[in-house]
């Protein structure tokens, strides 16, 4: 068979499946909005690849469910789509420049090993706070701190947060502040002196992230970014959080395609929200998940060492 003989058979095949496989979409779709579930396009993507797995339908090369796909079978079928957009800032060139350069200066004559990054990563609206502390190569990294509103969250059922294999504290906004900075700082000191290792450990221009003054460090020394700089030149937005977050989202999706399937099968009457230590562990494991290439090349990509190959633009 002659090369575009062959190309022509596999698009007929394809022909051939996708209006099986879309009607299966559809009715999917279809049958969510009559039980007022809410779905996304990640979603649709994500059931579009399980009916494929599950039916095994025959096509002579196995299909990709991209954006571009969607966008067709929305369209195909009248299907509308809304988009929620986060907020975008600048900050001026000169700033980041500067502000690398000092950073640079810092971290002179430190390993990559030995510098170390800790940013904060909000949710709401239950709130939720992360610590997610790694070194520059990725072989440190630190277990997520989880900080709360409640002192004792009810889903522990009256364990520990050590007992259930995590690091959890509280304030009354669930943010981060000085106390448990400070906490925080004076037990990856302990570590650091355990393991005779010394650190440099780089932190947002924040007010709760500094050392109290009758906090003694003796093996941790502890630097500011600094200010309007850190969407350039912490590591952690040139893609660490965003590989984290994206397994996160992997986990968000196979269990909302659970309780969707367990709401059309009447095993439960509508979708629940995921009980905090549930998602406290999807975030445990989507954390030590991010492979240390990731995190290597994100620090590399910010400039701040002097190791690094050329550092992105702002």
């Amino acid at each position: 068979m002659s090369q575009r003989a062959d190309l022509k058979s596999r698009s007929k095949d394809r022909d051939v499946c996708m209006p099986e496989l879309e009607t299966k979409i559809l009715s999917w779709v279809l049958r969510c909005e009559e039980l007022g579930v809410c779905v996304t396009g990640e979603l649709i993507r994500k059931q579009a690849k399980a009916y494929y797995d599950e039916y095994q339908l025959v096509t002579n090369w196995p299909l990709k469910f991209s954006k571009g796909w969607l966008y067709k079978f929305q369209l195909k079928h009248g299907l509308s789509s809304k988009r929620q957009h986060g907020e975008a800032g600048s900050t001026p060139r000169e700033a980041v420049r500067q502000g690398r350069e000092q950073v640079l200066e810092t971290t002179r004559g430190y390993k990559a090993s030995d510098v170390t990054r800790v940013p904060g990563l909000k949710k709401s609206k239950k709130r939720i706070t992360l610590a997610l502390t790694t070194n520059a190569n990725g072989t440190d990294m630190v277990e997520p701190l989880f900080i709360g509103s409640a002192v004792q969250p009810r889903c522990f059922g009256g364990r520990s947060a050590a007992d259930l294999g995590f690091d959890y504290t509280s304030s009354k906004k669930a943010w981060m502040n000085g106390d448990i900075f400070d906490t925080y700082l004076r037990k990856l000191d302990s570590r650091m002196e355990a393991a005779s290792r010394n650190i440099l450990l780089l932190v947002d221009n924040a007010s709760p992230h500094k050392a109290k003054e009758d906090t003694l460090l003796t093996n941790v020394s502890l630097k500011m970014l600094p200010p309007n700089t850190t969407a350039y030149l912490q590591p952690q937005d040139a893609g660490i959080i965003a590989s984290f977050k994206a397994k996160v989202k992997q986990r968000q999706l196979q269990n909302a395609l659970e309780q969707i399937d367990s709401v059309m099968a009447g095993r439960q009457d509508r979708l629940y929200e995921v009980p905090l230590v549930e998602a406290m562990a999807w975030a445990k494991d989507a954390w030590h998940a991010v492979s240390s290439t990731t995190i290597a090349n994100c620090w590399s990509r910010t400039g701040i060492l002097h190791t690094d190959a050329p550092a992105r633009s702002p």
